[in-house]
């Protein structure tokens, strides 16, 4: 392994080490460490590959940049050490705020990107998990370095060699290039919002499943979004997993490398896949178990199916990045709780990463031990029968030991969204619902919200008695923006859910909303919008935002006309 020094196109200089032959490896380290992070995979990937590991701007014997720097400011960085390499396009593997700049690069340059690892990489951070990232960057900049809490996270009660060293490097680092660094680290993880699938290549999504801040989760949604994605999560270890089990990091990275890329289904993309499944109308349940230590463990799955009457099974699949997959596969049973129609919020709650699920859930074990949820349309209660590997998932085979049936009508899910008996029921005399959508703009932006299911969606509401005015307030109010009820811009029926939907469109500054995020408007970016009807109309409103002409749609959800208007929605 070799140390040199990298001149770029601008006369800045990158520090890097380097080592083998073959295919080019470009390695990047995560804020406040150095090339020398990587030293273990180095050290076993330079067998087949010429392995480059870069020390970030500001860091180890790298330039900085400007203090006003921000991811893109880096990704741009990053596209100009490849081309200084002149290796041609590289494998390129990130960690932390080095997975975003990874990401970056195979979405902003393609040309310079074979495959991409993301390692502990964040996503779409929730509301308190991001003000607590940006008060730490807050206090850095205010020269408030401490090292002790970021090294507790990152490495928990382990104490190898590499602790002290990332501990020293940390330590030392520049305080400017150090905030500066972290500035962009914080407010990265909305960077690139639903342009993940412009992500080709084939993509590794690595994580330790006790990283609380590059969570599983986090992960399975990035391997969601992009095209051709894996997600892979270690078993009890944090953020510094490639130093904490190199082993099994180097395994998964040694696979990735020998990814090829696989064709979409028929020549369609993973989004229009997804579309296709989600037309078949299926119920909503929340599986449930003990963990090994006693406490009640369950996730939200609408993938249950019955197997046989006789023995009687079923089966249910949980993600391999589950959090609690290990506890599930190696669980002696488990039940499967139907939700009722009322249940809708018991679904989001097991559908996102919440620390205690049960918390406030009225819940008891069933005759089979497992937990059985009080209210729910009908409950089974199975020792395990059999466990499938399938995939990116795991099929679990259930022998029911005991059910229930109540009468409480079931929870439905269809085309992205809840839908219930009572719904059904309403199509009806009276009329239908009236649903609003607010469409918060800012410059070159639109606020989504998370629908429950990972995916992303407007803010919406049916009008209340008050009438559409005062819903549209009491909607945008909600946001946390400060904006005013705008114009029309679309007026569509829904005959399959009984609805109508008016949306508004309603100019607001940028700012921190209080749920969702701003993502950019452009067709790509709502590529993660389920609903085909606002996704279609979110495109039609990035198109029309790019050529400055707008028009008003009128018709159902699936077509309609679109009469052009004059004016513009004012900045």
């Amino acid at each position: 392994m070799t140390s040199r020094i990298l001149l770029l196109s601008d006369g800045r200089k990158v520090r890097l080490l380097e080592a083998g032959a073959g295919e080019p490896l470009v390695l990047i380290h995560g804020v406040g460490l150095r090339a020398e992070v990587w030293e273990p995979q180095i050290a076993a990937l330079s067998d087949h590959h010429h392995v480059i590991a870069i020390d970030m701007p500001g860091h180890g014997g790298s330039d900085p940049l400007a203090p006003t720097a921000r991811l893109e400011d880096y990704v741009d960085w990053g596209a100009s050490v490849v081309e200084a390499l002149a290796l041609g396009p590289v494998n390129v593997a990130g960690h932390s705020m080095g997975a975003l700049i990874a990401a970056g690069l195979a979405i902003a340059r393609p040309d310079l990107t074979r495959r991409v690892a993301l390692l502990s990489a964040v996503y779409q951070r929730g509301a308190a998990l991001r003000q607590s990232v940006l008060a730490r960057a807050d206090e850095i900049a205010r020269g408030e370095n401490g090292i002790n809490g970021p090294i507790a996270r990152w490495f928990g009660d382990e104490d190898g060699p590499f602790r002290k060293r990332v501990a020293g490097w940390l330590g030392g680092m520049d305080r400017q290039s150090y905030a500066t660094a972290y500035r962009a680290f914080a407010e990265g993880d909305t960077a690139y919002v639903g342009r993940l699938g412009a992500i080709a290549c084939p993509a590794l999504i690595l994580t330790g499943e006790d990283d609380a801040n590059s969570s599983p989760d986090m992960s399975q949604a990035i391997a969601n979004a992009v095209q051709s994605g894996v997600a892979a999560v270690i078993p009890g270890h944090r953020h510094m997993v490639a130093l904490t089990a190199p082993d099994l990091v180097n395994a998964k990275l040694s696979e990735w490398l020998n990814m090829r890329q696989a064709p979409p289904v028929t020549g369609r993309t993973p989004r229009a896949l997804r579309d296709a499944f989600g037309c078949f109308m299926t119920g909503v349940t929340v599986v449930t178990t003990n963990g090994p230590d006693g406490k009640p463990l369950g996730f939200t799955a609408n993938s249950f199916s019955s197997v046989s009457m006789d023995p009687p099974l079923l089966l249910v699949s949980i993600a391999n990045t589950s959090r609690s997959h290990a506890a599930f596969v190696g669980a002696l049973g488990f039940a499967v709780n139907i939700l009722a129609e009322d249940q809708k919020a018991v679904s989001a709650t097991f559908a996102k990463p919440v620390e205690d699920r049960f918390a406030g859930l009225a819940w008891e074990n069933g005759p089979a031990g497992s937990p059985v949820i009080a209210g729910t349309s009908a409950w089974f209660d199975c020792d395990m029968h059999q466990v499938v590997s399938a995939g990116d998932h795991t099929i679990l085979i259930g022998q029911i030991v005991d059910f229930d049936v109540t009468q409480a009508p079931g929870l439905g899910y269809y085309r992205g969204a809840y839908v219930t008996p009572a719904q059904t029921a309403v199509k009806l005399p009276t009329g239908p619902d009236v649903v609003i959508s607010a469409i918060l703009e800012a410059p070159g932006q639109v606020l989504l919200i998370d629908d429950g299911t990972g995916a992303l969606t407007l803010p919406s509401m049916r009008v209340e008695r008050a009438g559409v005015q005062a819903s549209l307030e009491k909607l945008i109010g909600q946001t946390g923006l400060q904006a005013e009820p705008g114009s029309i811009y679309a007026v569509y029926d829904n005959v399959e859910r009984g609805s109508q939907h008016i949306a508004f469109r309603c100019p607001t500054a940028s700012g921190l909303p209080a749920h969702g995020m701003l993502v950019d408007l452009t067709v790509e970016s709502m590529s993660r919008v389920a609903d085909p009807a606002i996704r279609v109309m979110l495109q039609r409103l990035a198109e029309e935002s790019r050529m400055g002409n707008y028009g008003v749609y009128f018709g159902n959800h699936e077509q309609g006309r679109v009469t052009p208007v004059a004016e513009r929605l004012a900045p």
